[in-house]
């Protein structure tokens, strides 16, 4: 079965949120809202393991029990229901279903488009005028979506060129600046951000930051534009960090190739003389896979950096074991995962955390906020502020 969401697998994320100190007449609503939240929730699960087991009558039923109990549906789930009607003939909800998702933004994607018209699963919708009036509005709608992202695209990468190639007597007071390191045959780019205000001019402080989902990407993506709405560069115009931000790819990155591991030190080595940076002020993070290669480096015994950070990050390395006991106390690692992280859960960080009781190793547990808790649009800078806050008192305690 062909399916929308990634890797095949159903997602399906529920956020609680139970207000505190409710007035003794709101607690039976509250109750009741309460039970009903974990029964959608039951009733989602059934039904994503009805739709993979291909039970799709079931499912269907599991997915209109669901809805009835809540009023704000994900796109996707909207989109998951459809495979469960559309293969029980139940076109005309299928649609219906298919138009909610649509004002929530489903299928302006070039990926999605293509998943609607062409997945075997909705053959019987393609018949049907209101279907295909449907998929000719969403194709308007991408045409037009890849317009407006290609003059995105190119307005960017005209700002952070520019940046690059001014001269000496042109200095970029803040924003991005591409720069480009060979070593090697390997010509990786990287960003970096100058905060819209440095705290101390003569002590330039820096975090080098390795993003997630090196493995699924098979291009480096500085083209992007989108990069720039990455947490890490709003955490540093608030502490006035200046950001060292490599790219990574599935062909060349910081899981299973080593020299893209040692080219990033060779950017920070580039940067840390260019921008005068405060050497013992130069931090390495990163987020999901690219906090887990920060245990190698954190296990290497001569880097460029005082401390280091992980983000919902596992603790297994692909290019080899992480050697615990070279970590050290003067060069600490805080690991900061999530309750209901589950990707990396907290259940198998925490006993490989009780198992090696390296004193360098420090583990934080946030109640909530999933894997990518970071990028949560109303906690997540919070969030994030409060994990490098926290990590920056506890190094500055022991200098």
């Amino acid at each position: 079965m062909s399916t929308l969401i990634n890797a095949g697998s159903l997602v399906f994320v529920f956020c609680f949120v139970i207000a505190i100190g409710r007035s003794q007449s709101q607690i039976p609503q509250a109750k009741m809202r309460l039970a009903n939240m974990s029964s959608y929730s039951l009733l989602m699960e059934s039904a994503g393991k009805n739709l993979k087991d291909k039970r799709y009558q079931a499912a269907l039923n599991d997915f209109k029990a669901a809805f009835i109990q809540k009023d704000s549906i994900g796109k996707y789930d909207y989109a998951n229901a459809m495979v469960a009607a559309a293969n029980v003939d139940s076109v005309d909800l299928a649609i219906a279903w298919f138009e909610e998702g649509i004002k929530l933004g489903l299928g302006i994607t070039d990926d999605e488009y293509r998943y609607f018209s062409s997945a075997e699963e909705f053959q019987n919708l393609k018949k049907q005028i209101a279907y295909q009036n449907q998929l000719d509005r969403l194709s308007t709608q991408v045409a037009q979506l890849k317009k407006r992202q290609a003059e995105a695209k190119r307005e960017w990468l005209k700002k952070i060129q520019h940046n690059s190639s001014r001269g000496a007597g042109e200095v970029v007071k803040s924003g991005f600046v591409l720069y480009w390191n060979q070593m090697g045959d390997s010509l990786v780019p990287y960003l970096v951000y100058l905060p819209a205000e440095l705290k101390d001019k003569n002590n330039v402080r820096a975090i080098v930051y390795l993003h997630g989902g090196v493995s699924s990407v098979t291009e480096f993506q500085f083209e992007d534009p989108s990069v720039a709405d990455e947490p890490i560069f709003k955490l540093a115009d608030h502490l006035g960090f200046v950001v060292i931000y490599p790219f990574g790819k599935k062909s060349y990155g910081w899981v299973r190739q080593r020299s893209a591991f040692q080219q990033v030190l060779a950017i920070t080595e580039e940067v840390k003389l260019n921008y005068l940076l405060n050497s013992k002020e130069i931090y390495l993070g990163g987020m999901s896979n690219g906090g887990t290669a920060v245990y190698w480096f954190a296990a290497q015994s001569n880097t460029p950096f005082s401390a280091f950070f992980t983000l919902s990050a596992d603790c297994e390395l692909v290019i080899e074991p992480i050697d615990w006991e070279r970590l050290h106390s003067d060069r600490p690692i805080y690991s900061f995962h999530t309750a209901d992280d589950t990707i990396y859960p907290i259940a198998k960080i925490s006993a490989v955390y009780a198992s090696r009781k390296s004193p360098a190793w420090h583990l934080r547990t946030l109640k909530a906020g999933g894997h990518g808790f970071i990028y949560d649009p109303v906690k997540g800078h919070e969030l994030f502020m409060q994990c490098i806050t926290e990590m920056l008192e506890e190094v500055h305690k022991t200098r």
